[in-house]
């Protein structure tokens, strides 16, 4: 039997609101909330790994929305891994749960029970190199890997560390040149010849070889054993 003037206390609920794009600018959710985010995909920008304080971290930035309609998103660790696992692509409709709402900055960032995962997958790659134009930029590749180069280092324009790599890849009837820099340079590492790659982000040039594909920090680079 309780003792007189005891209570029963009820456990906390707390209730995740699920959000778009837009009701979060327009102010729909408080600093500090946990929203659940599904919209569309604006661009997936590569892993980035980093030592704090001794301790290797990585973190990815996703923006989700459209070009001035958008909200930036910081993936972090395990989640920033999620990304590539769950093959979450540029103009997808994704959700991610359990983030963290900061309205000063207007971002999220990744808790440790964010998950993300693929709503409406979206065909944006372009396979057919024979449409590639000279001068095109910010468009999708996808390929077969053929071969690829080894990785050079080298000191950028700001004095910190950067690569340089490159690899052939073919829509199954032109070859074309992708060459990698900076973080998208470090993908080069796990590439195989046979492997399939998509490339987000990226531009095209013609050189007196043919079409050249670049990707930089602004890119991102996804592998695949399977056409992405």
């Amino acid at each position: 039997m309780e003792e007189s003037g005891s209570e029963i206390k009820k456990p906390v609920v707390q209730h995740i609101r699920k959000y778009t794009v837009r009701q979060l600018l327009d102010g729909s959710a408080k600093d500090g909330d946990v929203v659940d985010l599904e919209d569309s995909v604006y661009r997936v920008f590569n892993k980035i790994r980093f030592n704090r304080n001794g301790v290797a971290r990585t973190s990815r930035i996703v923006v989700f929305g459209s070009e001035g309609d958008s909200i930036k998103v910081t993936f972090w660790d395990r989640s920033a891994d999620m990304i590539d696992a769950a093959m979450v692509q540029r103009k997808d409709r994704a959700i991610a749960t359990n983030m963290k709402f900061m309205s000063e900055d207007m971002e999220l960032q990744s808790t440790n029970s964010t998950f993300i995962s693929r709503l409406m997958p979206a065909k944006s790659a372009v396979t057919d190199f024979s449409q590639l134009h000279r001068s095109e930029k910010n468009i999708d590749i996808s390929g077969r890997i053929l071969a690829v180069g080894q990785i050079r280092y080298f000191k950028n324009l700001s004095g910190k560390d950067s690569g340089v790599s490159d690899c052939t890849v073919t829509d199954g009837k032109i070859e074309s040149r992708l060459v990698l820099w900076g973080s998208s340079s470090a993908c080069s590492g796990e590439m195989h010849p046979g492997d399939y790659v998509k490339a987000e982000f990226v531009s095209v040039k013609n050189t007196e070889n043919g079409i050249e594909i670049t990707a930089n920090d602004s890119a991102r680079v996804l592998l695949g054993r399977k056409p992405i």
